[in-house]
């Protein structure tokens, strides 16, 4: 008898399974088949029971009744075009978006914010060369750059000194409707809730308000106020008396109105002052105060116009008596 072994094709595991002894009694049970074929069914080892051998042998007469489906091989079907293609728009549209931030991340770390408590005052020195004196209450965003200088004031008072550049790249705050520029100068801006104003110690400037206000250029000893619908106001000669006030420290009044000076000393004040009665506010102060000084202040007051002044935990109160 002569059987036909035929071989089946099976992907090679990355370690064999069979064991050693199967092997050798498969080869055992090949060299037996080819003998048989060459001598005939009267071979002497016709008939031997060899242990392995059979086992092997059931092994093959097993696998010979299975069918060819039984063999087949889980194969993942391949991704249509239109779902690859979806994955790599989605993936474009993730990196553009991770770009994206990028750069805004990138715009923003160049900026850098200053900013006052009540009755502080700050000096910053910028790495262009120029100064910024910040007054009590103020918040200043600044960004210099190879291609850019530019500061915005948010709130508050600030002294800018900008330093000039052999390039001459020019020097732009906004404040407000305003907008400043400068090559290389001297100016103070105060912006308040209705307007903006600039005054000018040296240099020039050029302050543009809204669209379709005239743009002001302005020389050393003048100033000019923007509303804050960014009208501009007649130029007026520069409060450089006010300018240098500030900086020391000191509030300087002269005829001033009542509730005027009380918003001016309550930029300092931790403690502010308040007026009982509205028709206070029309009375006049004149003299020179510590800023910080809420208390000398409301106690000058009060001996001036004989009123009344009461303080409770969270303010200085000016009443008639």
């Amino acid at each position: 008898m002569v059987r036909a072994v035929t071989p089946l094709r099976r992907p090679a595991p990355a370690t064999s399974p069979i064991a050693a002894a199967d092997l050798a009694a498969a080869a055992r049970l090949a060299e037996t088949l080819a003998a048989e074929e060459a001598v005939g069914t009267n071979s002497p080892t016709m008939g031997q029971s060899d242990p392995a051998v059979a086992q092997t042998e059931a092994i093959w007469d097993a696998l010979g009744v299975l069918e060819a489906k039984d063999f087949d091989v889980c194969i993942p079907s391949p991704v249509p075009l239109w779902r690859r293609r979806e994955a790599q728009i989605g993936g474009l549209a993730a990196l553009a978006a991770c770009l994206v931030g990028a750069i805004w991340i990138y715009g923003q770390t160049g900026v850098r914010v200053f900013a006052t408590g009540a009755g502080e005052r700050r000096v910053v020195a910028l790495a262009d060369g120029s100064q910024l004196e910040l007054n009590t209450r103020s918040r200043l965003e600044v960004r210099v750059s190879a291609r850019r200088r530019w500061a915005r004031l948010v709130e508050g008072e600030a002294l800018f000194t900008v330093a000039t550049r052999p390039d001459h790249q020019p020097f732009t705050v906004d404040a407000g409707a305003a907008s400043i520029r400068v090559t290389g100068t001297q100016f103070n801006v105060r912006k308040t809730t209705d307007q903006t104003r600039v005054d000018l110690l040296e240099g020039s400037v050029e302050v543009r308000g809204g669209k379709d206000a005239p743009l002001a250029r302005l020389h050393a000893g003048q100033a000019v106020q923007v509303s804050a619908s960014g009208d501009i106001a007649v130029r007026e000669p520069a409060d450089v008396a006010g300018v240098r006030d500030w900086r020391a420290g000191r509030l300087t009044l002269t005829r001033a109105r009542l509730d005027k000076a009380v918003a001016d000393i309550n930029r300092y004040a931790t403690k502010p002052v308040a007026l009982a009665e509205p028709a206070l506010g029309e009375l006049t102060v004149d003299g020179v105060f510590e800023a910080r000084d809420t208390r000398a202040f409301a106690r000058a007051v009060s001996t001036l116009h004989g009123l009344k002044l009461h303080e409770n935990d969270d303010r200085l109160v000016l009443s008639e008596r």
